[in-house]
């Protein structure tokens, strides 16, 4: 007889959520939002090992006098387990030693070292933070350009009086510095793209953090799947650290498909073909159609990296695009060339120059009015700078960290075309963890623009427009700000817009979030409507998937404009910022 899990129970926990419980077991329960699916089946063998596995998380955990027990409730051909904990005692360290076996002038750092481990005296005796204090010591002596440092780490746990001695055995080494560096696995992608991307040289002192960098800056080649580094071994010097990069490729060519479905622009489809070594030299190469019920665009654009240096990239794109806003259906066509600058790890930056063609249409007249010059169509030359700055730990779910933004852009005057304005914009998302896995995301944002060189009006699309899944959420897209007679948006040239969240998981791979959002446009140019910014509230659920976070909201503005809904649902992919 086949046996299925109908729930699976777990009480008398105090120190780890349930939620970490089920995380250990590999007897698993039916999600309650996924009604549709059959109850998983329960193997007697597998649960019996689950019972293991808990008893030795909890030892993992410092709970040596854990006790776990169980009964099985059968009804018909489910199975019900009722896991009870009984956690005990925990044992807890009683003194951490750290003895440097050479080098005596360093031991008076030791014991700074010592309190910024994350093991303590006093501390439950966790595994896990035992070995990261062994990795945090290693990495701190790399850091000193010690690239031969070895770090052995002893318990003496005593159950019965529920304490634990702790001990790290350093040897530090001579100073090092790098030699040269072979890369193995590469066939089709010659062995100099990856030499070109390290950001150290032969006989620069050895450093974990700048290996690290080159491995990221190897992986964004999107070249390979799997990028290692390994010490070799010198016998003749122990003082220089050869390195081996060990990569493995993977196509040159990627092909995506993507099919979705958001609240705004609804059902969406993409293509997106990409050769990332187009003729050699890193050099890519994407074609990309999208196509929704906001916007559908056919984009070809071109990447050369390595241009005018090594920190610089190169870009040329391409685009049809038709946009279908609220108030206007705009059709474009533009030439953009682009060039990227990585000032640092965390600083980057750009320039770029577009011209493209735009046509407005389905342009209502009250629209027309409001605006003073109104352009129905032309030639826009437009000349960009801008700067990132990102320290967040995460690209597309940070917890701490943060993301300043800043842009300007000149449009006409001596550039040339049929409008004449500039814009200025900058954005600041900061992420701070209050406490275990909740966090308080928070972001402003300030934009303006103003016409010039005699021009009299910056062009409907070009204005600043709030409201939606990607702005102020609980006001419906472009809904928050100046309206037209027909109510219609007509948007502005000043807007603010801010948001703070709070984000914790709520089970497995499911979060929740509580948000405020604010936000407002002015008419007028440089004017920062804080006495009139509108405000809505709401809660959100996420989850967790390798492309981001798939997210709906649920979002109430406070003063609704006349004629809308007092409430909004966003979904969308991706944490909201």
């Amino acid at each position: 007889m086949t046996w299925h899990v109908r729930t699976l129970s777990i009480s008398g926990n105090q120190h780890f959520s349930t939620s970490e419980l089920r995380a250990e077991v590999l007897t698993k329960t039916r999600p309650w939002y996924t009604l549709w699916r059959p109850l998983p089946e329960f193997d007697p063998g597998t649960f019996a090992k689950d019972v293991q596995r808990l008893q030795r998380f909890y030892q993992a955990g410092g709970y040596y006098h854990a006790q776990i027990t169980y009964d099985l409730e059968v009804e018909a051909d489910t199975v019900t387990p009722r896991i009870t904990i009984s956690e005990g005692p925990p044992v807890s360290v009683a003194q951490i030693s750290l003895e440097l076996t050479d080098l005596p002038e360093l031991q008076s750092s030791m014991s700074m070292l010592r309190s910024t481990l994350p093991l303590q005296p006093g501390d439950i005796f966790r595994e896990e933070r035992y070995q990261q204090a062994e990795a945090q010591i290693k990495e701190y002596f790399l850091q000193l350009h010690r690239g031969r440092v070895t770090v052995s780490r002893s318990a003496q746990v005593d159950v019965d009086k529920q304490t634990a001695n702790v001990s790290y055995t350093i040897t530090a080494g001579p100073l090092t510095v790098f030699g040269p560096t072979t890369v193995e696995g590469t066939t089709a992608v010659d062995p100099s793209l990856v030499t070109r991307e390290l950001t150290y040289q032969p006989g620069m002192p050895f450093s974990a953090h700048v290996i690290e960098q080159s491995r990221k800056k190897i992986l964004a080649l999107n070249l390979f799947s799997a990028v290692r580094f390994l010490q070799v071994e010198s016998p003749l010097d122990p003082t220089v650290v050869p390195m081996r990069v060990q990569v493995e490729e993977k196509p040159a060519r990627e092909w995506k498909l993507g099919v979705g479905y958001g609240t705004e622009d609804e059902l969406r489809g993409q293509v997106h073909w990409q050769h990332n070594n187009w003729f050699g030299d890193g050099r890519q190469l994407n074609l990309q159609v999208k196509a929704s019920s906001l916007t559908r665009l056919i984009e070809l654009s071109f990447v050369q990296p390595y241009v005018f240096g090594s920190r610089n990239r190169f870009s040329l794109i391409f685009r049809p695009q038709q946009v279908d806003e609220p108030s206007y259906l705009l059709n474009l066509t533009r030439l953009q060339f682009r060039l990227d600058r990585e000032f640092s790890e965390t600083l980057s930056g750009f320039l770029a120059y577009r011209v493209e063609y735009d046509k407005l249409s389905n342009v209502k007249p009250t629209t027309i009015r409001e605006l003073r010059d109104f352009v129905r169509k032309g030639v826009l030359s437009g000349l960009g700078l801008g700067l990132l700055l990102n320290t967040s730990d995460d690209r597309f779910d940070p917890t701490r960290g943060s993301i300043v933004s800043l842009s300007a852009e000149q449009i006409g005057g001596i550039l040339g075309g049929d409008f004449d304005f500039y814009k200025l914009q900058g954005e600041v998302k900061h992420y701070h963890l209050l406490m275990k896995q909740t966090v308080l995301a928070t972001r402003l944002r300030l934009g303006f623009a103003n016409p010039v060189a005699g021009g009299k009006e910056v062009p409907l699309f070009e204005r600043f427009f709030s409201g939606g899944a990607a702005s102020v959420r609980g006001y419906g897209r472009y809904r928050l700000g100046p309206l037209s007679a027909a109510d219609d948006p007509i948007g502005g040239r000043s807007l603010i817009e801010g948001s703070l969240e709070l984000r914790r998981p709520l089970f497995e791979n499911l979060s929740g979030a509580l948000f405020l959002d604010f936000g407002q446009v002015a008419r007028r140019s440089f004017v920062v409507p804080i006495d009139n910014l509108r405000f809505a509230a709401g809660f959100g659920i996420s989850y967790k998937t390798a492309v981001g976070p798939l997210r709906l909201d649920l979002g109430f503005p406070f003063d609704p404009p006349h004629g809308d809904q007092p409430w909004q649902v966003h979904f969308s992919i991706g944490q909201f910022f």
